[in-house]
């Protein structure tokens, strides 16, 4: 057994289904390893200067919608492994990644080179090269 537990952060996107494709497939080349799927909802403020703004209530419905159905999907996709489950962490995408691995038994994370977020263009990888600077595990990068 190479790893025995890895966590892929998943949004949905391209790069993060790959990730979550290469997880499945190390994790089925040996049926003890663990698998865990987590599922940001970043619902923090927006900060703008020194001012920050509240993310509107139909904001936060619309992101815990979606988060449904990503975790609905991250299932189906899963079901067929014996050691898989979903979690879904808040706050920071970055620092709610590292805190998990930090308080788990994870030894690799897998995740995609960019996201899902509003900004990706201006952003870009800045999750993914946060986790990469501040995990104290592996981490592999999918294209």
């Amino acid at each position: 057994m190479i790893f025995n537990h890895i966590l892929v952060p998943y949004d949905g996107s391209n790069p993060s289904s790959k990730a979550l494709d290469k997880a499945i497939h190390i994790a089925k080349s040996d049926p003890a390893t663990q698998l865990t799927v987590a599922h940001v909802i970043n619902l923090q403020p927006v900060v703008l200067a020194d001012i920050s703004f509240p993310q509107p209530d139909s904001y936060q419905e619309y992101v815990k919608e979606q988060g449904n159905a990503v975790i609905e999907r991250v299932k189906q996709i899963t079901g067929d492994l014996p050691h898989a489950n979903v979690v879904v962490l808040a706050g920071s995408p970055a620092e709610a990644i590292v805190d998990y691995v930090d308080n788990s038994d994870c030894d690799l994370i897998i995740m995609g080179s960019r996201g899902l977020s509003s900004l990706k263009e201006f952003m870009v990888g800045s999750v993914s090269h946060n986790v990469i600077l501040h995990s104290r595990i592996p981490v592999m990068i999918m294209k």
